[in-house]
């Protein structure tokens, strides 16, 4: 894989970071991170960059755990009926089954 390297803005600093992958996709993440912060420091008496960004970093990390929840839950839900379609038709067949025998 391509390493890529850049030099992005979040909150005022300039970091010049490397990372597997696309150059485009690293732009986007600094953007993210960096509009995230500015939400934070917007709503935020804190002046202090290090509180900002574990605020942010927090609201992040709360986001990303509900997604994993959701789609866990989703999967679950969809397993379960795909559980039930396969007993249905196991059901059916046994039943099919045991008529054609007699």
């Amino acid at each position: 894989m391509m390493s890529a390297r850049a030099t992005v803005e979040v909150f005022g600093q300039h970091l010049g970071l490397r990372a597997d992958g696309d150059l485009v996709r690293l732009q986007e993440l600094a953007r993210f991170v960096d509009g995230r912060m500015r939400e934070v420091a917007d709503r935020s008496s804190s002046v202090d960059t290090v509180k900002i960004a574990v605020l942010a970093a927090l609201n992040i990390a709360d986001e990303l755990f509900i997604e994993r929840e959701t789609d866990q839950d989703d999967r679950t839900r969809k397993l379960r009926k795909q559980a039930e379609r396969l007993v249905e038709r196991l059901d059916e067949a046994l039943i099919d089954g045991g008529t054609r025998e007699q």
